[in-house]
């Protein structure tokens, strides 16, 4: 069982360094959360954008970037196709998006020129450590599918499985969040949690225990769940909890960093590779966690 942070971060430093392409690096949080990851010992850089702006950012953080490869991109498309096409010739292994758009960077993703698309869903996992809670916990998708339907859930089933068992969890336990656990043609994922549910029996998901939908309570409270009289195996133990809708995972993902005090870890997963969004208003500590994840998943 995972508990913490500090594993992951360990277990990303068993597997060495990962070759980033960094997409759009001219910026000083985005400089500062690379070398940060170089330091610790699992990624190896190379930036991508004007060239003099971002040794103009490193010569201001006195940093010397005279050993780290600055490919020279001026424009966000050129950024992103040149990202992308590192990784289809095999120079790179891993994607970070720093001051660039993000559809920008998705679009050279998908492009069938570089060959970096599987027969997956690109789906954005949110690994999460909250101090109320008794282990790491997955949230997705937070940041990718703005209205996912039950086909497009599947998929981000799919993918959230398969971080946490490259985490080490065999066995996920599955929280398919709702209102409440009655199904009602006003809630739409209520009626898709039940289609999880048959269709995780059926053996959609492997080994793993899929339940809903259920309010947040039933997935955390036990004795909720009692005086609701449903039956759960995860209620307090969840390990994946499936977020009805982009608008609620990002709520419910930034309310618990800003409010619990829980620290985040995200990449966008499906993909030949991971990639790592960076937020100017993430923590260097956060941006560090990101690429721990991408180095695991990848």
């Amino acid at each position: 069982m995972l508990t913490s942070f500090e594993t992951v971060l360990k277990l990303a430093r068993t597997r060495g360094r990962l070759r980033f392409a960094v997409a759009g690096a001219a910026s000083e949080s985005v400089v500062c959360a690379v070398l940060d990851a170089q330091h610790f010992g699992i990624l190896d850089p190379i930036l991508i954008g004007p060239a003099d702006e971002i040794r103009r950012i490193a010569d201001g953080m006195g940093v010397d970037l005279s050993a780290i490869p600055v490919l020279d991109e001026r424009e966000e498309n050129s950024i992103a196709r040149k990202s992308a096409a590192l990784i289809h010739e095999g120079a790179a292994d891993a994607l970070m998006k720093g001051l660039l758009s993000t559809p920008v960077l998705l679009r050279a993703v998908l492009d069938r020129a570089f060959n970096l698309r599987t027969d997956r869903l690109l789906s954005h996992v949110a690994l999460m450590e909250i101090p109320a809670y008794h282990k790491l916990i997955l949230v997705t998708d937070s940041g990718m599918i703005s209205r996912p339907d039950l086909s497009q859930k599947r998929e981000i089933l799919r993918n959230a499985v398969d971080v946490m068992r490259r985490l080490g969890v065999e066995k996920p336990k599955i929280a398919l969040l709702a209102a409440n656990e009655k199904v009602s043609d006003k809630l739409p994922e209520t009626g898709d949690a039940v289609g999880l549910v048959r269709w995780a029996e059926g053996g959609g998901l492997g080994d793993a225990v899929v339940e809903g939908p259920m309010a947040v309570d039933i997935a955390f409270d036990p004795e909720a769940a009692r005086i609701k009289h449903f039956k759960s195996r995860v209620s307090g133990d969840p390990d994946i909890l499936l977020i009805p809708d982009v608008s609620a995972g990002n709520i419910f993902a930034k309310g618990l960093v800003y409010l619990a005090h829980a620290k985040i870890a995200g990449v966008i997963v499906g993909a030949r590779m991971p990639i790592v969004l960076i937020s100017r208003a993430e923590s260097a500590e956060s941006m560090l966690r990101s690429v721990a994840l991408a180095n695991i998943v990848s």
